[in-house]
């Protein structure tokens, strides 16, 4: 893996606020939400032949949903339905799924 490199964006105050605020609800860190929509990003621009605005709309929409659903963000309970794949990163090694970080 290659260095990692910053990556500098302007967003309203609010929403970056409101964005960590959810996040901290969650066992994740906001860099790595960013990170899992940048990846369903590219995922959907390999795969995908769109070329139109509304077509690429739809495409950043499905991202987002795809990460919301797999930070569980929005599930009534804490636990989501399946272990997703940041999670399984997340887990200690040798650690069942389901078992929770200190």
């Amino acid at each position: 893996m290659k260095k990692p490199a910053w990556v500098r964006t302007r967003v309203e105050d609010e929403l970056r606020s409101d964005f960590k605020g959810v996040l901290k609800r969650t066992p994740y860190a906001p860099a790595e939400a960013i990170r899992l929509f940048m990846r369903r990003i590219v995922e959907i621009g390999h795969d995908t032949t769109a070329v139109e605005r509304a077509q690429w709309r739809r495409a950043i929409l499905n991202a987002s949903d795809h990460v919301a659903d797999s930070l569980c963000i929005g599930e009534k309970s804490p636990t989501c339905r399946e272990e997703n794949e940041v999670q399984r990163v997340r887990r200690p090694v040798g650690a069942s799924p389901g078992s929770e970080r200190d």
